[in-house]
């Protein structure tokens, strides 16, 4: 059972560690607890009640919007900093640097997919007309153009079914995957896909339209990242596109290193492995 003395002890870890004050996200998947255990050590406030316990004032950024300029220009540094890859950035690159916000932070907050932030980023230098971005807009326009053959044969149903996850929120937080299962099946029914569980060889937890599968995980540590990882690689062996679905990370470097993966190692040619964490 974790105690208040740890959580002080977690928190003075991340500052050592990272040189910097903890936003509440980081701290909770750094010390791999819940709001709620948090909330029954301190109750009301509960962070910011073992900020003060720890010496620092109460972090507030976390209520704060991130603005634009500071949201593009963090985009643009990035993508000069990986200029030598011939790449554009993607979310993996984002979050190991813990820029803010999150990747689900642009999107909630600030109406940014992810594969909008290229033609965003392009649309804010040319409207502001910020300079020292020339290279980054000119890998923009190249990569948009390498990439047109691809972006129309893109599967128009994967993405809808994409959307429709991230859209979904549990009812409340459940015990288990099974109890996740089946509320996400009850969820994509409602909108009249067709879903089956535990389905063809590679036994996947959801298949949704007979063609796309969906891997589901609660709660997940190393070692069962590292399962999550295998069972993917044996699910693109049946299926082109597979969702891996996340509930309840305790570890935000856990995710962000095993995200890394995928996208380094499983994202590839036609394959792809599309990320949800609730």
């Amino acid at each position: 059972m974790i105690s208040k003395d740890d959580c002080v002890q977690k928190y003075n870890e991340y500052k050592h560690k990272y040189h910097t004050i903890p936003k509440y996200e980081d701290f909770l998947g750094f010390a791999g607890i819940s709001p709620r255990q948090l909330i029954q050590l301190y109750g009301r406030s509960a962070y910011t009640k073992l900020q003060k316990t720890c010496g620092d004032d109460a972090n507030k950024l976390n209520l704060e919007r991130t603005p634009t300029e500071k949201i593009m220009r963090q985009y643009g540094d990035l993508a000069l900093e990986l200029l030598g890859s011939g790449e554009l950035p993607n979310s993996s690159d984002w979050m190991y640097r813990r820029l803010r916000p999150t990747d689900s932070g642009l999107e909630k907050v600030h109406g940014i997919r992810w594969s909008e932030f290229p033609q965003k980023f392009m649309e804010w230098v040319e409207t502001e007309r910020v300079p020292g971005y020339e290279r980054v807009l000119d890998l923009i326009i190249k990569s948009s153009a390498k990439s047109s053959t691809r972006i129309e044969g893109r599967d128009r149903e994967f993405e809808k079914i994409v959307n429709d996850i991230r859209s979904w929120s549990p009812g409340r937080r459940r015990n288990s995957e099974g109890e996740y299962k089946i509320e996400l099946r009850s969820y994509l029914e409602s909108l009249g896909y067709e879903v089956g569980e535990e389905h063809g060889e590679s036994n996947f937890d959801l298949l949704i339209n007979k063609r796309h599968a969906v891997e589901i995980k609660k709660d997940p540590r190393l070692g069962e990242y590292d399962r999550l990882f295998g069972q993917l690689v044996r699910h693109l062996q049946y299926q082109s596109r597979v969702i891996a679905l996340i509930f309840d990370a305790p570890s935000e470097d856990n995710f962000r290193n095993f995200t890394s993966l995928v996208d380094s190692y499983l994202n590839k040619e036609k394959k792809t492995v599309e990320i949800i964490k609730k």
